[in-house]
């Protein structure tokens, strides 16, 4: 990728995460195939420890589906149900890559199991923000996602995001951010 190119989709990408917000209500407009096969594109090349790509990606479309997830999770809710969601699950890796079970790397291997999940729900949201799409993601109790969709035991639902489009006057939270000098430091913590 020539230079001048990478520096303007760096600035774009910055531009991205500042107006990326989430959503809260929907209007009920239905999300593409096309839109959703780049979101599922983006999220399939995120970067994960070791390669392990140790994730699924359950795409639900059906209201009642929609509805008993949004149940099962932690906390918060749509104030209107989404176009769909993705449920994320995070997969047994020490199988494909038995070496995460070995020396150093055996300490950190619980912990990749949910970053591994993270970077690519990271891309979809940002994907989708790039085409006009909302999002909110969700924390769902494990064992009530993994019974609704289906999950074998071994891999757990970490996420569910729900896609579509913002309603007009929807309610939005007032994004607000630390500053850079309480969230950074240089060489030591600080």
């Amino acid at each position: 990728m020539p230079k001048s190119s990478a520096s303007a989709n760096a600035c774009d990408f910055l531009k991205l995460a500042k107006e990326r917000k989430t959503i809260y209500e929907f209007s009920g407009r239905e999300v593409g195939k096309g839109e959703l096969g780049k979101i599922l594109e983006a999220a399939r090349w995120a970067p994960s420890a070791h390669n392990s790509q140790d994730w699924k990606f359950i795409v639900v479309e059906d209201a009642s589906v929609i509805d008993a997830l949004v149940k099962a999770c932690h906390y918060g809710a749509f104030y209107t149900r989404p176009a769909l969601a993705i449920a994320v699950v995070a997969e047994p890796v020490y199988a494909k890559k038995p070496g995460l079970l070995r020396g150093k790397a055996s300490q950190l291997a619980p912990y990749h199991r949910y970053l591994n999940v993270a970077m690519p729900v990271a891309n979809m949201v940002y994907e989708a923000a790039s085409l006009g799409i909302g999002t909110c993601i969700l924390s769902p109790i494990v064992e009530e996602a993994n019974g609704i969709l289906g999950v074998p035991k071994g891999s757990e639902t970490v996420l569910i995001v729900g896609f579509g489009y913002e309603k007009e006057g929807a309610y939005q939270k007032k994004r607000e951010r630390k500053s850079l000098e309480e969230t950074a430091s240089y060489g030591k913590y600080r």
